[in-house]
């Protein structure tokens, strides 16, 4: 088939969330489809990423938009009804580019991939469109206007209320959507209960994330959080776990780190470092050798959404996980299990606390941890039901408007 394929963010290099899994679907889908790809850069360090991912598709399209000048187009659509999510991923160069294409070229199926893309293909008309929300981003931003003190929490709760009527249309419109847990799932039908919804998880590579991949590595004993350090939840995880966990970690073992391993930490991260045990990496290449580095993997978050990949990937790695009952909400329920849950500051260190001084506990945790991923989160599995979803010669109708709890 031929498939037009919109993303927000350029998907290499896959290192972060929402690049892992489209990057993912593109080497799925390219292997037996012709897909030309249209994307967007808003970090110029990944325009670097153009000639890998070309080979994953038939033509490839960037646009370069620029954050700051993005925020500063997107202010005047608060005297609107807009999400200003709309603006901020806008190009008129894509656009054009887009529409140039649905001109010159038949495509049996558009794909898009987060709802800020769909308006790029509010025009086309005859092509079944498949939606991947990945996660509901309405819910996430009313989330955010919970955990913030006004003016951002009005503008957050207004940009979740426009957000998820924009969501309403799209779901409308397409042939199928997808989300990557059944919770989303079930947020999507509360936004459209018509919507033809199905659930097509994220993966993991566990040969990759193999604890035998890297040496571990002797010395203090670390605690380990991974993830783009610019991203708000991520910001607001590790400054709780800081100021809240840390310091009762240590009362008992006192040169426990905590190290902090992503791109862009903000300024508020950043101060975090003066926190004594506490090492603030910025971007690295490789995160296993941090892994290596750690007894325990931590996701102490008040807010989540979706599969967190870092749960996932430090699981894979053979680390027990300790977290909050939000954190594990999206996972599958032998996975979630696997998890050591804190409610409190107490609880969470006391989990630490019991992981670090009880190496063959820990282990054990760590290979149940791994062996339970590997079984329930296989790109190769995920993967298959995608290309199912979107090959079956009766699309758009073989999709039920019911959603199915089950994945089978």
């Amino acid at each position: 088939m031929r498939i037009l394929y919109l993303c927000h963010r350029i998907p290499y290099p896959p290192d972060k969330g929402d690049k892992i899994r489209a990057f993912h679907q593109l080497r799925a889908l390219s292997e037996r489809h012709e897909v030309d790809v249209f994307t967007l850069v808003d970090d110029e360090a990944d325009l670097a990423g153009q000639s890998a991912l070309a080979a994953y598709c038939r033509k490839l399209t960037v646009a370069r938009i620029h954050s700051k000048l993005a925020r500063l187009r997107a202010l005047p659509f608060l005297l609107t009804n807009a999400p200003l999510t709309m603006p901020y991923f806008y190009s008129s160069k894509l656009a054009t580019e887009v529409m140039e294409a649905l001109r010159r070229r038949t495509y049996d199926r558009i794909f898009v991939y987060c709802s800020a893309m769909a308006q790029y293909v509010a025009h086309a008309r005859g092509i079944p469109v498949v939606t991947d929300l990945v996660d509901v981003d309405s819910d996430k931003w009313t989330q955010y206007a919970a955990a913030r003190r006004f003016p951002f929490s009005a503008l957050f709760r207004r940009e979740g209320r426009l957000l998820s009527d924009y969501e309403r249309r799209i779901c409308e419109r397409s042939a199928c959507v997808l989300v990557t847990t059944e919770r989303e799932g079930q947020l999507a039908l509360r936004i459209s209960p018509l919507a033809r919804v199905r659930v097509v998880p994220n993966g993991v590579d566990a040969n990759y994330f193999s604890p035998h991949a890297v040496p571990p590595e002797v010395g203090p004993p670390a605690v380990v959080f991974t993830g783009d350090m610019s991203y708000f939840p991520n910001e607001d995880a590790v400054t709780f776990f800081v100021r809240e966990v840390l310091p009762q970690v240590r009362q008992t073992i006192p040169d426990v780190r905590f190290l902090i391993v992503g791109r862009n930490p903000s300024r508020k991260v950043r101060r975090l470092e003066r926190t004594a045990g506490v090492q603030i990496t910025g971007f690295v290449p490789d995160v296993r050798p941090y892994f290596a580095r750690a007894r325990v993997a931590v996701a102490p978050f008040s807010m989540s959404a979706g599969i967190p990949n870092k749960i996932l990937e430090a699981m894979a790695y053979g680390l027990p996980v300790v977290a909050t009952q939000r954190a594990t909400q999206g996972l599958a329920p032998s996975v979630a299990e696997a998890i050591l849950i804190g409610q409190s500051p107490n609880e969470l260190a006391s989990q630490i606390v019991l992981l670090i001084r009880d190496l063959a506990w820990g282990r054990r945790k760590g290979l149940e941890g791994r062996l339970r991923v590997a079984e329930e989160y296989s790109w190769e599995c995920a993967l298959k039901r995608m290309l199912q979803i979107i090959e079956d010669s009766v699309f758009p109708w073989c999709v039920s408007a019911n959603f199915q709890s089950s994945l089978a």
